[in-house]
């Protein structure tokens, strides 16, 4: 303290009817406007209700007084006033204490990963006595979570596969785990790698899917909207060519408007994120990118179908920003890839161009009554459906 006339006075509020802490503290060139007489440490002057104070300039309050390391004066004035002071801050009241460790306990349960990251780390580091050097070439906790992240999500196909038969959902009735495992399983394996690094699911920002806010909730939801949304009438449509032009209603219009908006309206959020953390260009290069390998070369086949396990894993990838927002979009994206995989297994969105070019490139047997009647080497030419006239002739459970 400076000078030597300057003096600390410490105020003790009545304790049950007080929300504050105070310091005040008295300057040397001008004395406050109360006065305190010691021992008895009673007040003179105007009266003030405990929980208010003089807005005087020379008397300064502390709000953190609770909270001070010598808390023995305080003690003692609360004894002469015969309170008993307890273990708990004043400052705040024990409800509002309940309320906010009950909300800290829901945070923590929501946030926090079930199999902690650097525990699997040094597990992994300890059983193949690699040490613990922080520059070992193993992956790291990159690879820790992307090893979460297939293992989670093959567990998750595996549960989505019965649950979506006991809830007498649409499905490919010819399709089985066994099958997933034959045809689709190392493919799944890539989709996830590729869904892994190009949404950021290594960053630090990301710990892993492994923890209920926002991965396991919205992983839930996307791996079960797909199929209840089956059962309206007005949503058993597929994103091709053909049946938006043939066969969509009205009504799916409607649906197919109100959700461009809501991706317009969180598209900008995500260019505002990415723009604010300086990586808008290359995030715009990478989209194009991905559009340009991925969608572009096969959109304009009449055979093009967009199934929702590709569109939901290709947009899940864009949204790779931080907050959690996208990290919650990121999530329902895999759910709704998930779902995919498990109900209709891993259809290519090449349909069925792309099953008579492999069979027919192959020579298999099975497309022997495809062949010409004149011709045995050669294959009749692939019928396709033709949107601009809403001619189905390829597709036999259309016409």
């Amino acid at each position: 303290m400076k000078g030597s006339n300057q003096q600390t006075y410490n105020r003790v509020p009545q304790l049950g009817s007080s929300s504050r802490c105070p310091s005040i503290n008295e300057q040397p060139d001008s004395p406050p406007s109360e006065s305190w007489h010691d021992g008895s440490r009673s007040r003179t002057g105007d009266s003030l209700p405990d929980d208010e104070f003089s807005p005087h300039p020379t008397i300064s309050i502390n709000p953190l007084a609770c909270i001070r390391s010598d808390e023995s004066s305080i003690r003692e004035a609360a004894s002469l006033q015969g309170n008993d002071i307890q273990d708990e801050c004043p400052c705040l009241p024990p409800r509002a204490n309940r309320y906010q460790y009950a909300w800290s306990m829901i945070k923590r349960i929501l946030t926090t990963n079930f199999v902690d990251d650097k525990g699997l780390l040094h597990l992994y580091r300890h059983l193949c006595r690699a040490g613990e050097d922080p520059d070992i070439d193993d992956g790291g906790l990159a690879m820790v979570k992307l090893i979460k992240l297939w293992v989670l999500s093959i567990i998750g196909i595996m549960l989505v596969h019965p649950l979506a038969r006991w809830m007498d959902w649409e499905i490919d009735e010819n399709y089985t785990l066994q099958d997933f495992v034959q045809y689709d399983f190392s493919i799944v394996l890539l989709d996830l790698l590729f869904f892994f690094v190009v949404g950021r699911l290594y960053n630090a920002s990301c710990r892993g899917i492994d923890h209920l806010f926002p991965w396991g909730i919205f992983i839930i939801l996307g791996s079960i909207y797909p199929s209840i949304a089956n059962d309206f009438a007005f949503l058993r449509h597929s994103i091709s060519m053909y049946d938006i032009m043939c066969s969509w209603p009205v009504l799916l219009f409607i649906y197919a408007l109100a959700l461009l908006v809501t991706a317009i309206v969180f598209g900008v959020a995500l260019i505002r994120s990415h723009h604010r953390r300086n990586v808008l260009r290359s995030r715009i290069v990478e989209a194009i990118t991905l559009l340009c390998l991925f969608i572009l070369p096969y959109v304009r086949s009449d055979t093009f179908h967009l199934h929702h396990w590709f569109g939901m894993w290709w947009l899940g990838m864009q949204s790779n920003a931080p907050e959690w927002w996208a990290r919650a979009f990121q999530a329902f994206a895999l759910g709704s890839y998930i779902n995919g995989i498990a109900v209709y297994g891993r259809d290519p969105i090449l349909g069925c161009g792309l099953a008579f070019y492999r069979s027919t490139n192959l020579g298999c047997e099975y497309m022997e009554c495809y062949k010409g009647a004149g011709n045995e080497t050669e294959y009749k030419d692939f019928v396709t459906p033709d949107w601009r006239m809403c001619n189905a002739a390829a597709l036999k459970d259309v016409t």
